[in-house]
């Protein structure tokens, strides 16, 4: 988290809180594009401490990326320059949740983009991935919940 709140050797003002509990993460930042490597980082260490499986804390990591990548995209910047999120990251007992807050008022549209194009498939990815997903429009923005089921482990006699 460190990289997130530490402006001494930067010329901009970076907001950021974290909060963690057992089994959820609480985060809410700027976001930048140079930050989300640290975001990932971040998840896939709580992810591993509740020991999600893999696959799944893979396809949470993906699905993380592209919602703080859709806020850089398409949500415009405040008067000080920033890009305000909160991630909210929940074990829950058969699954894992996020939930990306974000400030556009604008709900997320569906798209069919050209074959080679390099945008407009961030809500077929997430479709895709996660087990679950919503979108809640709120009084400042929208809220994107997926859902990601973990996988049942078997007992070998």
């Amino acid at each position: 988290m460190e990289l997130l709140v530490d402006t001494r050797e930067r010329d901009v003002s970076v907001r950021a809180t974290s909060r963690s509990v057992d089994g959820q993460l609480d985060m809410s930042f700027n976001v930048r594009a140079q930050d989300l490597g640290t975001v990932r980082d971040i998840v896939a260490a709580h992810l591993c401490w509740w020991r999600v499986d893999n696959g799944t804390a893979f396809r949470m990591l993906t699905v993380v990326n592209e919602l703080l990548t859709n806020v850089l995209q398409h949500t415009p910047a405040d008067a000080g320059g920033c890009r305000m999120a909160s991630l909210l990251l929940q074990k829950v007992p058969d699954g894992v949740t996020a939930i990306v807050r974000d400030q556009d008022r604008c709900p997320p549209v569906y798209s069919s983009p050209a074959p080679l194009a390099e945008e407009g498939r961030g809500l077929m990815l997430l479709g895709a991935l996660a087990d679950d997903t919503s979108v809640s429009m709120t009084p400042v923005g929208k809220d994107v919940w997926v859902f990601m089921a973990i996988p049942e482990l078997t007992e070998h006699l």
